[in-house]
């Protein structure tokens, strides 16, 4: 410190009227030598104005674009976990009530086997439930006021019931349901998470925290405490750098509203201003809520959180009005610095600060003492989950591109997505470990890691009844790398492709399941040019049964069915099925040279999942504008694109890949139900995939290198696993039902 404002200092640290008197005088002082250095710097005051009504207007009408994921869903045929239900009741804080209570919007209630009889009288006797059944019911209302029903018999969901409102008589369908939710906003481009709420639907205790610890003259001064400001100024000259910054809660709001972080006078200047400026044309009520909903408070990811609101779901995973004394001082806490206060990374820092506040919300009687001792011995929250954050702005950047195909602007709209979070983190989970697994495993992909060589993969997923996409995962890490694999590589699909080729042999050359087909050395002379596809094991068998050539995925028959069909057939197959890039008409066509993205992948096995008949997927269910009104809402329409009855021929070989082909080790994961997919492999295994369905549900999996190096995986010891552990989450969803064959597909064992 200069040895002349030594003085300053020691009459600072003063306790007297005198030091108050002088405070008052160096504020001036201080504000002076402040503005000084600001002109000094270019600063214009008179130019003020005009720039802050601009930034105001334009913060009040620029509005956040939302995204919803879907609330939990209740299928029927689903299998039922009790404990799963409540756990959801707890996130989404329902309430359970009794019997004999109205219910109520957040409500829900248990039957058991008589009351569920009674409520639903004729609709419950028509199931004819044997006596020894374990029957019951559970009702609830949704926030929304719609009204839902669920009958579980010996722990599978037998039906569903639902009604828009309370009051209107419930209806049976296919599925039960809880409100969508918010679970990202963006501004600016900028990533969030954050839940808006009135200043009435915070804790009183939660704004005295914040007032507490970062303003508590919040009340009383017009947006800038001078006081605070000259003790910032005369520390800042003392030290000779910018050390403090004497902010209040009014300047702090127009930092993170209205300026840049940076750190300089003419940045400072400019806060006065327009906190003063704030203070004139908001409320302290205002001032005080917009506050709470958009200070930063850590990182979710790539997300920045933002509000008590949403920093209440973060670390604490529940509403913030259930927040405690406690919880609240800790969220006041983590204001000051949401990295060195985080209560999962840094639990000393985080007890430290949280303790202080709860020191000056006593000194101040914003709390008793016995308040404050109990909170004390409150615990620190524990981490949460892992949450879908890692990898869901791969998803809405898939639903940003469907809004741009439709043309429409993104900007302050609202997203009702097909998002499901459970899903979304069973796909992350299983691309993440699955990867880190098969890294793991080999030492060669473990040097090239460790040489700065990541193995990367996609994994996504669509219901086939819908179109619906509800997981889309373009990589391992959004914040290492933004790249959307799912949505934008198109790398070559391999042995994905031969499912169509051996449709089109179906179709067009009347072959059938049980032919026999030629194992051997083949030559296609094409362009005058000569190709010869060999095996993978380069060995050949010589006559094999259609199913087994496709089955075991061998290379020449399927050339040899493709040349008998004929190129151009096959390739308006795959177009109608649902792949969308250039096909090149050449013979190397039939083994996979075509380059796709996996969401074309997707598009074009769903077709196949729902034998021949196409629908286009969809991330979207509906838009809405600022006001709320629908701009757009999802109704695909579908269309019998490839002939129904060759398709379930082909869905049925296909079920061999899986049972005793080239996907024959999914037959030891555990999850059982029926499905049918494809390996595919390419050169030296720079592109291993895998894509299968199950009667209701259909996935896709691709590994590989962004830079295209060999992996020396093939679809079976790469993509395999992954999808198999992601469908051991998402069958738990659907019931376990066959495909639904056409009547005239004969059973051939």
């Amino acid at each position: 410190m200069p040895f002349f404002l030594r003085p300053l200092k020691n009459i600072l640290s003063m306790n007297s009227s005198f030091h108050y008197r002088l405070q008052k005088i160096l504020t001036f002082a201080s504000f002076c030598i402040f503005t000084m250095s600001c002109t000094a710097q270019g600063f214009n005051p008179l130019n003020l104005k005009k720039e802050f009504d601009e930034k105001l207007s334009a913060q009040q009408l620029l509005a956040s674009t939302k995204y919803y994921a879907l609330g939990a869903r209740f299928k029927v045929g689903q299998f039922w976990d009790e404990k799963k239900f409540l756990s959801t009741l707890e996130k989404y804080n329902f309430r359970v009530r009794e019997t004999d209570q109205m219910l109520l919007p957040e409500d829900a209630l248990k039957l058991d086997r008589t009351q569920c009889e009674n409520y639903l009288g004729s609709e419950f006797t028509n199931f004819n439930f044997s006596p020894e059944a374990s029957v019951f019911c559970w009702r609830w209302v949704n926030k929304s006021s719609s009204a839902h029903l669920v009958i579980i018999n010996d722990q599978f969901v037998t039906a569903t019931f639902t009604s828009t409102k309370v009051d209107v008589p419930l209806k049976r369908n296919n599925e039960s349901f809880f409100d969508p939710q918010l679970v990202a906003q963006y501004k600016n481009n900028e990533p969030l998470i954050q839940e808006e709420k009135k200043l009435s639907d915070i804790p009183v205790v939660c704004m005295n925290a914040v007032m507490a610890i970062e303003d508590n003259d919040f009340l009383e001064h017009s947006g800038v405490s001078y006081t605070g400001l000259a003790r910032a100024v005369l520390k800042n000259v003392m030290s000779l750098r910018k050390a403090q910054g004497g902010s209040t809660i009014t300047q702090q709001l127009v930092k993170n509203y209205f300026l840049t972080p940076e750190k300089s006078y003419t940045r400072k200047a400019k806060e006065l201003y327009m906190a003063i400026r704030l203070e004139s044309q908001w409320t302290k009520d205002e001032i005080l809520q917009t506050y709470l909903n958009i200070i930063y408070m850590g990182q979710s990811g790539v997300f920045q959180v933002r509000g008590f609101p949403a920093a209440s779901r973060f670390y604490f995973d529940k509403s913030i009005d259930q927040l405690n004394t406690s919880e609240c001082a800790l969220l006041a806490a983590i204001i000051n610095n949401p990295l060195r206060n985080n209560p999962w990374k840094n639990k000393d820092n985080a007890t430290s600060r949280r303790n202080l506040v709860l020191k000056k919300m006593s000194e101040l009687q914003l709390i008793s003492e016995e308040d404050r001792k109990q909170a004390l011995e409150w615990p620190l929250p524990g981490p949460n989950e892992i949450k879908i954050s890692e990898t869901a702005p791969y998803f809405f950047e898939a639903v940003r591109a469907q809004a741009e195909q439709l043309q429409i602007s993104t900007d302050g709209k609202t997203f009702y997505t097909f998002l499901d979070l459970e899903l979304q983190d069973a796909a992350q989970k299983s691309l993440t470990e699955g990867i880190q697994a098969i890294t793991d495993s080999r030492k060669k992909l473990k040097s090239q890691k460790e040489s700065g060589l990541s193995l990367q993969g996609a994994i996504l997923a669509s219901e086939n009844a819908t179109g619906h996409v509800n997981a889309f995962v373009g990589g391992q890490n959004y914040r290492i790398t933004q790249y959307n694999r799912a949505l934008n590589s198109r790398r070559q699909i391999g042995s994905l492709v031969k499912p169509f080729i051996y449709l089109s042999g179906l179709i067009y050359a009347d072959f059938k399941p049980t032919s026999l087909v030629s194992d051997e050395p083949f030559t296609w002379v094409y362009d005058k040019k000569k190709w010869s596809p060999t095996n993978f094991d380069k060995k050949f068998r010589g006559e094999v049964p259609y199913y087994y050539a496709l089955k075991e995925s061998l290379n020449s028959p399927t050339a040899q069915i493709a040349q008998k069909v004929g190129l151009n057939n096959a390739i308006t197959l795959m177009k109608q099925a649902g792949f969308s890039s250039d096909i090149p008409s050449l013979p190397s066509i039939s083994l996979g040279v075509s380059e796709h993205s996996p969401l074309e992948v997707l598009q074009a096995y769903q077709t196949l999942s729902r034998f021949g008949n196409y629908k286009k997927l969809s991330f979207i269910q509906k838009i809405e504008d600022q006001s709320g009104t629908i701009i757009f809402e999802n109704n695909q329409s579908e269309n019998q694109v490839i002939d129904n009855k060759k398709t379930a021929e082909l869905v049925s070989m296909m079920k061999q890949s899986i049972q005793s082909g080239t996907a024959r080790s999914l037959s030891t994961l555990p999850f059982s139900t029926i499905s049918a997919g494809k390996t595919g492999t390419t050169t030296q295994g720079r592109d291993t995939w895998f894509a299968g369905f199950t009667p209701h549900s259909t996935a896709v999996v691709w590994l590989g290198f962004d830079q295209n190096q060999a992996t020396a995986l093939t679809g079976a010891s790469g993509a395999v696993p992954i999808w198999g552990n992601y469908m051991k989450v998402a069958t738990k969803k659907y019931g376990l039902d066959d495909f639904l064959w056409p009547e005239d597909v004969e059973l051939v064992e």
